[in-house]
């Protein structure tokens, strides 16, 4: 039996630091790499965004390369490249002898946004005398010196230079998407496209595309268009965007990489209720089809469900996890105000847990499809209006998408205070959130494909491991000895489907 004086535990740990010993904690970014290299992402990065001065110590390919992989080995903010800064032996990985310092990232989201360097003095104001306040440990809390200058309106990118930035993002979208298994982009016969805004926040009032949100915070408006977990477009807007006067315009820039991702297939479109509106209707690929939630429409729709006669409306049962004693689901024919032809559309109608008999709630669907044009399996099981919600439900798992590049790349608090910053840095940021997605569901190995980048970093790319060159032939050498047998597979597994893509 063994006591507790028997343990092995050392009596102290003591710290040196060897001088000679050349190793790294991102042995693993070897994986990210191959994935850059297979899908000839700095190519397209050279090819599309424009060129820098021939004296300057980073050309924009360069820069936007080494921001990308340092965006998927954890990355954030300004201070993007900090994986990469205090890693040599990573840096050799991707070919870099230097990264750019948080200064010089942001001169060059400045220039690759066409804005110029503003003095201090057109920056900062004196702060002006203001009340005593306390820090949170009692002491008297120093008094600003200086506040920033907003201007009065949000120092956007140029639009020419934006526009070179955007022809490299979707170069690495389409190459992306033609990168995925079909699986991934489709369902039935359809390739979907979703779009849909978010809202980042920020802290602080020095934004100066900030507006006051719906629940009274500052936030910004992003605005994304996705053909399955790809991004095809996004923008970054100012916080009181309307979201369905923004969508068309995507959609336009998007066109050709949607009628390529399309192929010989139709897309279908699943948009929220705010893009019920005829000019984003109208905007839509006529090789799109579209399902899109017309609650806004609600109190005309309701009027018309509640004149339907019982015999239309098709019974859908229960539904314990909604609280729904009772649904039913009816097809209707409506032409809105404005709009050129007359939509289908799926009324649904429940009543909850508790509540009297006759006593109904509604919700609405619009649709350009027909009964005919759904998926007769679903239609004979369900019938047609069920059948539109049921397709339209999927729109929950688009919008698990935005985890990728909210949570893992930090996208949820843009970096700037200036707009065109953060528009070019949202930009190099979806372009890694689309090569996340092939090092998800492409990259890692087997069973653990569809993994969280998160988990990515964790298992794969945080792995020791030095980094040997000869000529021009760089190996690197994971710590094997310190890996079980299954990571050690996996991470062959996971570097041979790099290579292969």
């Amino acid at each position: 039996m063994t006591t507790q004086g028997d343990t092995k535990r050392p009596r102290s740990v003591k710290l040196e630091i060897d001088p000679d010993f050349n190793a790294t904690a991102l042995a693993g970014g070897v994986i990210v790499e191959q994935t850059l290299r297979s899908l000839g992402i700095l190519k397209m990065l050279k090819t599309h965004l424009p060129a820098r001065s021939e004296q300057v110590a980073y050309t924009s390919a360069g820069f936007a390369h080494g921001a990308i992989a340092a965006l998927l080995l954890g990355g954030d903010g300004i201070d993007l490249f900090e994986p990469l800064r205090q890693d040599r032996e990573a840096r050799k990985i991707f070919g870099l002898d230097e990264v750019a310092s948080d200064a010089t990232t942001y001169r060059i989201l400045c220039e690759l946004a066409g804005l110029p360097q503003r003095p201090f003095a057109q920056t900062y104001a004196p702060a002006g005398r203001r009340m005593d306040r306390l820090d949170m440990f009692g002491q008297d809390k120093p008094q600003p010196a200086h506040r920033r200058l907003i201007p009065g309106q949000p120092e956007a990118a140029d639009r020419r230079r934006l526009r070179a930035v955007r022809r490299a993002e979707r170069a690495v979208a389409l190459k992306c998407l033609k990168t995925l298994r079909k699986q991934l982009v489709r369902m039935h016969d359809w390739t979907v496209v979703f779009g849909d805004g978010s809202d980042l926040q920020v802290d602080g009032r020095c934004f100066d595309a900030a507006r006051m949100g719906r629940e009274g915070e500052m936030i910004f408006r992003w605005m994304t268009l996705r053909v399955g977990p790809v991004l095809v477009d996004q923008d970054l807007l100012p916080g009181n965007a309307d979201e369905g006067r923004a969508l068309p315009l995507m959609l336009r820039r998007a066109a050709p990489l949607l009628r390529e991702a399309a192929g010989r297939s139709r897309l279908l479109a699943l948009l929220d209720a705010a893009f019920c509106e005829w000019p984003v209707i109208k905007a839509l690929p006529s090789h799109c089809d579209w399902i899109v939630c017309a609650n806004q429409w609600r109190g005309a729709l309701t009027r018309m469900a509640m004149e339907q006669p019982d015999l239309v409306w098709r019974s859908c049962g229960a539904d314990v996890g909604r609280g729904w004693e009772e649904s039913q689901a009816c097809l209707m024919t409506h032409l809105f105000g404005g709009w050129a032809a007359p939509v289908t559309i799926a009324a649904r109608r429940w009543r909850e847990t508790g509540e009297l008999p006759g006593v109904w709630h509604y919700a609405f669907l619009a649709s350009n499809l027909e009964s005919a044009a759904l998926p007769e399996n679903l239609t004979r099981k369900h019938g047609a209006a069920q059948t539109l919600w049921m397709l339209y439900s999927t729109k929950q798992g688009q919008e698990n998408h935005f985890k990728t590049p909210l949570r893992c790349l930090g996208l949820h608090h843009p970096p700037s205070s200036r707009l065109g910053v953060n528009q070019v840095y949202y930009a190099l940021a979806s372009m890694a959130a689309n090569i996340a997605m092939v090092l998800r569901h492409e990259v890692a190995p087997g069973k653990e494909r569809g993994m969280t980048l998160t988990r990515m970093r964790r298992y794969f790319f945080r792995v020791a491991g030095i980094v040997v060159r000869s000529g021009r032939k760089l190996v690197v050498r994971l710590a094997g000895a310190a890996l079980d047998r299954w990571r050690q597979r996996q991470l062959l597994e996971a570097y041979a489907n790099a290579r292969r893509l």
